[in-house]
């Protein structure tokens, strides 16, 4: 048991707290609580990135701010994963979300806790809480999903509009891969080396069984709350970030949920508001703590709570794309009536075009999820265009805002048997520059001709007066999406409708507030540097594609810990031949403390051919600078319309 000073007063953490399962399985759960007699609200917070270590700086942080404003906070390793039993043998399993209904009935029965239990968390941790909700156990009285969505074949980091989500193949899944074979929570001697092996064995690499599922069906609505809404019963505070992948989800929930919900959707990437890339920084730990009390501890809720708007959110507008932003343009609105009160306009633009066929058009799209420029921000998206079919409206009279998913609907001549079909909105300043608002795309069967109707990805953007509304029409978006193993001109035979959902009635401006709370452990020190995202030609082979790294470290010297995290991730294709698209992905995680100095590197290189993905998967862990296991992993997957 350790005892620590926060702004609100001494906490207790009591570290690997372990909670029995209904199969035996042991979890590993650190507990933050206030260090004075009560009971108090809790809150959960499950997710596979090991507390013990990697995530050590963050948990902390967070953790001393909630516990100081007087939950108890219970940071919960998921099975398989850090210091917790059982094997991870895939994101957003059953067990698991059993699991997570164990625990809060667990956590209700806490001589610490008055019977109220939350869950929170950012991106996986969001998915736990909304798939948490879905399974209604009686003591959860609200949710906080941040950029998390529901439904996880549509609107996650797998597939996009159908097709393969290309990019993100060299991220995430490889990312994991070495995460998961670092060492299962503290131990030595032959017993814990012994289980530390069956775990790196035991665990697959979740990007197979991904891969293998590339139509939407039963694999991917476990997990998934739509299109069964009324699952969730408690209060949601829904968090949602303009250049994020999961924000067309967000407010899509705020739609669709019958149980009471508030929402925050602000100008960023897949980092925390009141961190806020791009800036402005919003303060979500204070309202998060009230969205608590509120429902955790009604007596003690202050009154802010009661009065703040159900609706806060971020309006864009035009910036000089390609150049590094610490703040974008715009302004917060407020509204008590969205979506109910929201008009829309309707556009009809241009006259029939056709699309270039072009395996690389897309680099400067940017990507569905991180990791994007540290800005945030991606270029300006004429060199895309010109591989694509545009059409624009005059300069604008007076401005246009858009705040949901525009709507396009056209007609496609494309001699098939599939079509990728990809959409951008873009806002074009009277100098030219063209800055990305929002996209999206559809793979489609398509004999000769089809309709082509599509919602993009959510955005809150205003069009400035005397700057063109542009749409762009291509026949691939390169890295994002894996090409199709044809590649055809794509001829749009009709004008491009374009419906832009607008603000409600009640919009009005919003002050935000300067209070944001620090959520790092000030006992930490970190070092890393500027990530590298860089679109890249090769004049030799004729390849485009993007070029991306990022790395950190922090260390608890007091503690003797060290962790560092590093990546590197490259796609290329030729503009020519699809079949030559290829997405490496390294890692590498080192992490030393009293006793144990282990690294895991894992590397994966995706290719194809015209009928399979061709994936192959490596995995070294050492101990001690010494080899300790080997994984490999070769895989020939059948391509089913992808």
């Amino acid at each position: 048991m350790t005892h620590l000073e926060s702004a609100g007063g001494r906490i207790v953490v009591e570290r690997d707290v372990r909670i029995r399962m209904r199969d035996g399985v042991q979890l590993s759960a650190d507990v933050y609580r206030p260090d004075r007699p009560g009971r108090f609200g809790a809150i959960l917070e499950h997710i596979p990135y090991r507390k013990d270590d990697l995530r050590a700086l963050q948990d902390r942080g967070q953790n001393l701010v909630l516990a100081g404003a007087g939950f108890v906070c219970v940071r919960l390793d998921v099975r398989g994963t850090g210091g917790s039993e059982g094997v991870a043998v895939d994101e957003y399993t059953e067990a698991e979300q059993l699991d997570g209904v164990e625990v809060v009935d667990w956590m209700a029965r806490q001589e610490w806790c008055n019977g109220n239990v939350g869950s929170w968390g950012k991106s996986y941790g969001g998915f736990s809480c909304i798939q948490l909700a879905g399974r209604r156990p009686p003591a959860l009285r609200a949710i906080a999903p941040v950029y998390a969505t529901d439904d996880r074949y549509t609107d996650d980091m797998h597939f996009d509009g159908g097709a393969v989500a290309a990019f993100e193949l060299g991220n995430y899944p490889v990312r994991m891969i070495g995460m998961n074979a670092l060492p299962p929570g503290d131990g030595e001697g032959p017993e814990f080396e012994a289980r530390w092996r069956e775990r790196i064995d035991s665990t697959p690499a979740w990007v197979v069984r991904w891969l293998t599922e590339q139509k939407d069906g039963p694999y991917w609505r476990n997990g998934s709350l739509r299109p069964d809404y009324e699952r969730i019963e408690c209060p949601v505070f829904i968090v949602s970030g303009w250049h994020d992948g999961y924000r067309t989800a967000g407010l899509r929930m705020a739609r669709r949920l019958r149980s009471p919900w508030q929402l925050l959707a602000g100008p960023w990437t897949h980092v925390a508001p009141d961190r806020g890339v791009p800036r402005p920084v919003y303060p979500f730990m204070r309202e998060l703590v009230a969205f608590f009390r509120t429902h955790l501890d009604p007596g003690s809720a202050p009154a802010q709570a009661a009065g703040r708007p159900r609706s806060i959110l971020f309006i864009e507008e035009h910036d000089p794309p390609g150049e590094p932003a610490e703040r974008v343009s715009g302004a917060w609105i407020a509204s008590e009536s969205w979506p109910e009160s929201a008009g829309e306009s309707v556009l009809t633009l241009g006259m029939p075009r056709v699309a270039a066929p072009s395996a690389s058009v897309g680099l400067a799209t940017g990507n569905w999820c991180p990791p994007p420029p540290d800005s945030g921000l991606f270029g300006d998206q004429r060199a895309d265009e010109a591989a694509s079919a545009c059409f624009e409206s005059a300069p604008l009279p007076e401005a246009v805002e858009v705040l949901g998913a525009p709507r396009v609907r056209f007609r496609i001549a494309h001699p098939g048997p599939r079509a990728l079909v990809s959409v951008k909105l873009n806002d074009v300043a009277p100098e030219g520059a063209s800055q990305p608002v929002t996209r999206g795309a559809v793979n489609l069967a398509c004999d000769g001709e089809a309709a082509v109707e599509l919602d993009l990805m959510a955005t809150g953007w205003r069009f400035r007066p005397g700057h063109r509304i542009r749409v762009a029409v291509a026949a691939n978006d390169w890295p994002c999406l894996w090409p199709l193993p044809r590649l055809e001109p794509l001829g749009v035979t009709t004008a491009v409708e374009l419906r832009l959902p607008g603000l409600p009635d009640d919009a009005r401006p919003h002050d935000a507030g300067s209070d944001v709370v620090p959520v790092t452990w000030t006992d930490g020190v970190v070092t890393d540097r500027p990530s590298r995202w860089e679109p890249v030609r090769d004049p030799d082979t004729g390849k485009a594609g993007i070029e991306a790294a990022d790395w950190w470290v922090f260390e608890f010297p007091q503690e003797g810990l060290r962790c560092e995290e590093g990546h590197v991730y490259s796609t290329g294709v030729r503009d020519d031949d699809p079949l030559s698209a290829r997405v490496e992905g390294r890692t590498r995680f080192a992490l030393a403390r009293p006793g144990l100095d282990a690294v895991a590197e894992a590397s994966g290189t995706f290719t194809c051919t015209e009928t399979e993905f061709v994936v192959e998967l490596d995995l070294a862990v050492t101990r001690d600078g010494e080899p300790f296991h080997r994984r490999r992993w070769r895989e020939r997957i059948a391509r089913d319309g992808c």
